[in-house]
C-alpha cells in the first residue's frame, strides 16, 4: 500500500510547504468534476489530512478556544438530540438538499452558509469572527447504534486546494441552538436522525467552499473499522440553493 507521501509524489523528507502544494497540484488534477478519480481524489484528501489536516483533539482553536471530544462517543447534552423522523413533523429540504446513503447512514446536506456571524446561530455567542456552517440531517438506517462526531469527522475543501476541518467553538452553547439542532457528539439509534451543525474552522474570506466530506467509522475502534466517506460537491447552482439557515 502506498504511504501518505507516495501518494502524494513526496519523499519522507518533505516539508509542511511542500506537502501543501503537492496537494494543491493534484487535487485540481484528480478532481471528479475534471474527469478524475472520485477514489484517487478521497485518497489524496486522506494523505494530505494525516500529514498536514489532523490535529490532536486538545489542540487549540484558531480563536483561543479549546476542541474537546467524547470519548465514548454519548452526547455531550443532558437529553438525547436524536428522533424519530417518521414521527416528527420536519421540514422537507426538497431540491436544495443534497443526500448521500451509505451502508449505515442516510447523510443529507441541507445546508451550507458561508462567513455568517455565530451569532446569528446561537443567542449569546460572542462573534468574534463569521465561520462557514453546515447544517446535516443524519439518519441511521443501519441495524445497530453509530456515533456521530460532526467537529471531529467534517472536512470542507475550499477552492484554494486547501482542506478545513471542523470547529467545537459552538459545542460549549449547544443548548441554545434551536429544537432537535445539536452540535455534539451523539450517538444515533437505529431508526432514528439527528439535526446536526458543523462549524468550520476560519476560512479566509476569499475562499470558496467546493466540497463538503464526512468520514464514517463504522466500528467501536477507529483503527479497525471500515471507513465510509461521505462526500457532497457543491456546484455554483447547488450551493447558493444551500445558502441559507434552516431554522431562521
Amino acid at each position: 500500500m502506498e504511504s501518505h507521501y507516495e501518494v502524494l509524489g513526496l519523499s519522507p523528507t518533505a516539508d509542511e510547504r511542500e506537502v501543501r502544494r503537492a496537494y494543491r497540484t493534484l487535487l485540481k488534477e484528480h478532481h471528479p468534476d475534471q474527469g478524475g478519480s472520485r477514489e484517487r481524489f478521497l485518497r489524496i484528501k486522506e494523505a494530505y489530512e494525516a500529514l498536514v489536516g489532523e490535529r490532536p483533539p486538545t489542540d487549540p482553536e484558531p480563536d483561543g478556544g479549546v476542541a474537546s471530544r467524547v470519548g465514548d462517543g454519548s452526547t455531550t447534552t443532558a437529553s438525547d438530540p436524536t428522533y424519530d423522523p417518521d414521527a416528527v413533523d420536519v421540514d422537507d429540504p426538497g431540491h436544495q438538499a443534497l443526500s448521500v446513503d451509505g451502508e449505515q447512514l442516510r447523510l443529507t446536506l441541507v445546508g451550507l452558509v458561508q462567513h455568517v456571524s455565530l451569532e446569528r446561530l446561537v443567542d449569546g455567542v460572542p462573534a468574534a469572527t463569521d465561520r462557514t456552517v453546515a447544517f446535516f440531517r443524519v439518519r441511521n438506517t443501519g441495524s445497530r447504534a453509530v456515533s456521530w462526531d460532526g467537529a471531529a469527522n467534517a472536512s470542507f475543501i475550499g477552492d484554494d486546494g486547501f482542506l478545513y476541518q471542523g470547529s467545537n467553538i459552538v459545542s460549549p452553547h449547544a443548548d441554545r441552538l434551536p429544537e432537535r439542532w445539536s452540535a455534539s457528539v451523539a450517538e444515533i439509534g437505529p431508526g432514528r436522525a439527528l439535526d446536526a451543525v458543523v462549524i468550520a474552522q476560519e476560512l479566509p474570506a476569499d475562499v470558496t467552499v467546493e466540497q463538503v466530506v464526512y468520514t464514517h467509522h463504522a466500528g467501536e475502534d477507529e483503527a479497525d473499522a471500515d471507513t465510509e466517506r461521505y462526500l457532497f460537491e457543491l456546484r455554483p447552482l447547488v450551493r447558493e440553493r444551500l445558502n441559507r439557515l434552516p431554522y431562521r
